[in-house]
């Protein structure tokens, strides 16, 4: 992992965990190269690029853009698992998207429809959550919704968690605890990122694609 990988991890854990400073250069550990005992990692399966979608919500006058992530989760790790999925999108202007935060239902119906012949058993993502049971005949194909993110950014970058259990904990740079000499303690979680450029303007978004660049297994 190079430095400037390292120096953006820190600064989206913060963002993500409500923290108040970085984590330094040597506070961001990379995954284990020989996972340790009890690790798992379930089999993540993207579905093409990201896209967007717009749609004419109930009760709006304009449709809406979306982007959305199709993806097929399986597991191979030997026992049945618990997964609970989390999309984060990133962009290069500093701002943060939760999937699922003001994504409606119908924005999932219609990405459905588009797909119901090539992904007939697509599930929205609080429904994939929860237990998956073993082998390729359980695997889950499902999706994560942002809502538009950023005109002004060039390139964003999607964490996706809940696919392994792998984590470690670090000292926070900037929070003590109550003696005000052991410093708080971060807990990081093995996350893959996806790596995405966004050609284009602001004054043409419905013509924008996201290019793929990539992908990393990362601590965040």
């Amino acid at each position: 992992m190079n430095y400037r990988i390292v120096v953006i991890l820190a600064f989206v854990s913060v963002v993500a965990l409500g923290l108040t400073a970085v984590l330094p250069l040597g506070a961001a550990p990379e995954p284990a190269l020989v996972p340790p005992p009890g690790t798992w990692q379930l089999d993540f399966e993207l579905h093409g690029t990201p896209r967007q979608i717009s749609i004419k919500l109930p009760g709006d006058v304009k449709p809406r853009r979306f982007w959305y992530l199709l993806y097929s989760v399986t597991n191979n790790t030997g026992s049945d698992i618990e997964f609970y999925p989390q999309f984060d999108l990133f962009t290069d202007t500093f701002k943060l998207y939760n999937a699922g935060v003001k994504v409606r239902r119908p924005v999932f119906e219609a990405i459905r429809e588009l797909y119901a012949k090539t992904i007939p058993l697509l599930e929205p993502e609080n429904m994939v959550s929860g237990r998956i049971l073993l082998g390729r005949d359980n695997a889950r194909d499902s999706v994560a919704i942002f809502e538009d993110f950023d005109p002004n950014s060039n390139s964003v970058k999607i964490f996706v968690s809940g696919l392994s259990n792998e984590t470690v904990t670090v000292a926070h740079p900037g929070q003590f605890n109550s003696d005000n000499q052991s410093r708080k303690k971060v807990l990081l979680r093995k996350t893959l990122m996806l790596q995405y450029q966004v050609p284009g303007d602001r004054f043409n978004l419905d013509q924008r694609v996201m290019l793929y660049r990539g992908r990393d297994w990362i601590m965040r």
